[in-house]
């Protein structure tokens, strides 16, 4: 069985610090690691969208214009896309601006589309260039937030005061928040009469926020709707709920292959421990 969360219990002003930032502290189990993070809700508009990352420019690249003004006019390099015309040829052809119109269009068309996108609620965890930073005790996780904003939880509104208030007492992860990863597999294989229904709904839950917040395509894909581990979880879920309904969904889980489920979650997880920058 999954084990029990034994961590302290909140004092009431840990749960007046959580309630009024609107974060959680959360406790992810990870093989033989664990540690501890931070997770916000909010919704999309608020926060600032993927940052594009400009390519480095290696000497080799940046030397090319020069190269090119001293060969001959109209010769083409080897694989270079340039046009043969002299560029002072009168009679050469004009480009034609309807082309850059359309390409001016498309552009607009793409950036009113992702204005006009409906806001959501999103995950927001302490993440940093594409890693989760997970902290092995309470105390690093703490000195670390109070001493840096270089991650994507300071994009919040509550950041600051989060900041100002944060205490070791504080890293008291509630049970929901406790997500046992390195159970999973093994659960899975243990056969369909030993699947904890709790115990892998959380995994999926805490799955795809992982899989959104580090904008990881591979994660999201494997827990997307319609994926076979996402219909593995909803019939965990129907399960739970019970009824009559539930106990045909008993029946339904029988269906699913324990072998080829517990290696789908093996892959999952590997990649969100590929994506995990330790820190201590």
């Amino acid at each position: 069985m999954a084990a029990e969360s034994d961590g302290p219990a909140r004092s009431a002003e840990t749960e007046k610090l959580w309630n009024e930032t609107g974060v959680d502290p959360v406790e992810l189990h990870l093989g033989k690691d664990s540690g501890f993070t931070l997770r916000a809700y909010r919704m999309s508009d608020t926060l600032p969208g993927p940052q594009a990352t400009e390519p480095e420019e290696d000497e080799e690249s940046a030397e090319a214009p020069r190269e090119a003004e001293d060969e001959p006019k109209g010769r083409r390099r080897k694989g270079a896309e340039v046009d043969d015309a002299d560029p002072e040829d009168e009679d050469a052809p004009e480009p034609d601006a309807a082309d850059f119109e359309d390409d001016d269009e498309e552009a607009a068309d793409e950036e009113v589309d992702a204005l006009d996108a409906d806001p959501e609620e999103v995950p927001v965890f302490l993440t940093r260039k594409g890693k989760l930073l997970l902290f092995r005790e309470p105390e690093a996780l703490v000195a670390y937030v109070k001493e840096n904003d270089d991650h994507d939880l300071a994009a919040i509104e509550e950041y600051a005061e989060l900041q100002e208030r944060l205490t070791v007492d504080d890293v008291a992860c509630d049970e929901d928040d406790t997500y046992e990863l390195d159970l999973v597999v093994a659960n899975l294989r243990g056969g369909h009469d030993t699947w904890e229904p709790e115990l892998l709904i959380k995994a999926a839950e805490v799955g795809r926020d992982l899989g959104y917040a580090l904008r990881n395509d591979s994660i999201v894909g494997s827990l997307a709707p319609g994926s076979p581990l996402d219909d593995l979880d909803e019939t965990f879920r129907i399960v739970v709920d019970g009824g009559l309904r539930g106990k045909l969904a008993k029946r339904r889980l029988r269906k699913n292959d324990a072998q080829q489920a517990a290696i789908a979650w093996r892959g999952v997880i590997a990649k969100i421990n590929d994506y995990v920058d330790w820190r201590k």
